[in-house]
């Protein structure tokens, strides 16, 4: 009973100091309020946009690799780019993506993130792409950024040459390909006039009814698979373009409730002090 008493009493003596100080209290939180309001509108304000990007680094590297680490060296490459972002370091920037330090100097940030998909086992597993996320202070240069992403990946040393390898593996791939091709039409023509009939072995079994079972044709949906991965696997390759945004980023309504907080503390510590000295 007597704890209930106390926390009764020390509550009516707050609602009162409250009560008391409301003057003092608002003054503190309008005053930090209005210096945010004002801050912010005196600093730069900013554009957030983002990406949904893919990279065949992983396939170049020919890796037995973990599923959520498929795009990760790509994703590590980005996120590398922050620190000299950080550091302000913008003529390293720019000689990284190929532009010029002014437009690198716009620049507030860059991340990128491995993008994941639930399966009906909530179950999360990783896709092969994954998100940019790019804040500029100058929405005119988000697609100079991109085009400097593109430059930065094609131009990397690590990646051109494990590029060029496979590309080269791929082009000799298809051509023994077509060259099997060409040993396997042969082959049934020759048949043909003996009366043999070669125009059907089947190489690939499984469940699917829809079972291949030409050789030629087998080998030509291989020939295709390599050329289509060969379009796609780029070091770098844009699935969905960065956002031109008009609209700029401040975060004002959260930092005037911080400051507004903040502002509450101070007052209340400063009503106090000054009761105690009247005191």
């Amino acid at each position: 009973m007597t704890e209930e008493l106390n926390l009764k009493q020390l509550f009516t003596d707050f609602v009162n100091f409250i009560s008391r100080n409301k003057k003092t209290l608002l003054a503190f939180i309008m005053l930090g309020v209005f210096s945010v309001i004002i801050f912010q509108n005196l600093k730069p304000s900013y554009y957030d946009t983002q990406a949904i990007c893919m990279s065949g680094i992983a396939e170049y590297e020919r890796i037995e690799q973990l599923e959520e680490l498929s795009q990760r060296t790509a994703v590590d490459l980005i996120n590398y780019l922050q620190i000299n972002i950080s550091n302000k370091d913008h003529d390293q920037l720019a000689l990284l993506l190929d532009i010029s330090a002014q437009t690198a100097s716009n620049i507030k940030s860059v991340e990128a993130e491995q993008l994941y998909q639930q399966d009906m086992n909530e179950k999360f597993y990783a896709l092969n792409k994954f998100e940019v996320r790019l804040s500029v202070f100058d929405n005119n240069i988000i697609n100079d950024i991109q085009k400097g992403l593109i430059y930065y990946f094609n131009n990397n040393n690590f990646i051109k040459d494990y590029h060029e390898m496979y590309l080269n593996s791929s082009n000799s791939l298809v051509s023994e390909i077509k060259d099997e091709m060409n040993v396997l039409s042969n082959m049934r023509l020759e048949g043909a006039k003996n009366n043999l009939d070669l125009s059907s072995v089947n190489i690939i079994s499984g469940k699917d009814e829809n079972t291949i079972s030409n050789q030629i044709i087998s080998l030509a949906q291989l020939k295709e698979e390599i050329k289509t991965n060969q379009m796609l696997l780029n070091p770098l390759v844009f699935v969905q373009d960065f956002a031109k945004t008009n609209k700029t980023e401040r975060d004002l309504l959260v930092w005037c409730l911080l400051s507004g907080f903040i502002s509450l503390l101070f007052g209340m510590l400063f009503a106090y002090i000054r009761e105690l000295q009247k005191n």
